[in-house]
């Protein structure tokens, strides 16, 4: 049994790390969208658990939807370091208009 525990403790460890690695890669404004400009909305709000943070000084942005042109795809959530203690994110959304639905980007307020 000990060593169950111990092969579970590391594989854990290791997918944890892969997470974290692949968040920390991201920052605000990682939207990426290649068209302003979807002509239908985006899909529901998918649900993500975050992973636990890296720092007490990291922000989970929450995933979102990203129009490629042709497609909704969509964009992980992931932690950011805040670039001040007091400042706050702003997340972006859709938002229907007469040329169709717009992403409008998050933004840091303070």
């Amino acid at each position: 049994m000990p060593r169950f525990d111990r092969i579970a403790g590391i594989a854990t460890a290791v997918s944890s790390a892969a997470l974290l690695l692949g968040c920390a890669a991201s920052q605000p404004g990682f939207v990426g969208n290649t068209a302003s400009v979807a002509p239908y909305p985006p899909p529901p709000q998918r649900a993500e658990i975050p992973p636990p943070a890296p720092s007490t000084d990291s922000l989970w942005l929450v995933g979102h939807w990203n129009w490629n042109g042709a497609k909704y795809v969509w964009t992980r959530g992931a932690y950011v370091q805040r670039p001040e203690p007091t400042v706050n994110w702003m997340p972006g959304y859709w938002q229907e208009q007469s040329a169709g639905w717009i992403w409008t980007d998050g933004h840091w307020q303070s």
